[in-house]
């Protein structure tokens, strides 16, 4: 066999086409063993180790979700630094006068909180929203302000009956989904 010479710059391109053409092999036979799962039910995975590679229903690679938004943090800021539960209006109003945002802008203000306000609420599990029973209005709170049972605590449930003028209906904390990362408690 003869002994061949590569410059650097020719070895890094080939590194590179392998290391590409490596991935995308892993890609397809990750999606050819979650179809056969998906068909059978049950398929013996081979491979010396999972790539950790998520795919969407077409097979391509799932990108990660963008740069996280402003508005999570000031949800979670405003309710640390007012200590009581606050409505949707109040978050708003809130933002246009701290924000400084015009009232022509306040339609996308209220879409942007929200917004973010599903996200903590459904993937996170930093807020949930509590209410008297019958009553359609909520309020916000942080899940860390919530006990075991479900019930809010003691100087977060007198700011509810004086906000609400009742008690605060229980919450239900398996519906709470748990935090995927490590939070700040206060």
């Amino acid at each position: 066999m003869s002994n061949v010479k590569f410059t650097k710059q020719e070895l890094k391109k080939f590194v590179d086409h392998y290391t590409a053409e490596k991935k995308e092999l892993e890609r397809k036979l990750n999606h050819a063993n979650e179809m056969l799962v998906k068909l059978s039910g049950n398929v013996v995975i081979s491979t010396s180790k999972d790539t950790g590679l998520k795919l969407t229903s077409k097979g391509d690679v799932a990108k990660k979700r963008g740069p996280k938004s402003v508005w999570g943090k000031f949800i979670t800021n405003r309710l640390r630094a007012r200590k009581k539960p606050m409505t949707y209006d109040d978050l708003i109003d809130d933002a246009m006068s701290l924000h400084k945002i015009s009232e022509g802008r306040k339609a996308n203000a209220r879409a942007s909180i929200l917004n973010a306000a599903f996200r903590l609420r459904t993937v996170s599990g930093e807020i949930t929203t509590v209410g008297r029973k019958g009553r359609k209005e909520k309020l916000i709170v942080r899940t860390s302000w919530l006990n075991s049972d479900g019930s809010l605590q003691e100087p977060y449930a007198k700011e509810f009956k004086k906000i609400k003028g009742g008690k605060a209906e229980k919450v239900d904390m398996s519906t709470i989904p748990a935090s995927k990362y490590g939070t700040s408690e206060e």
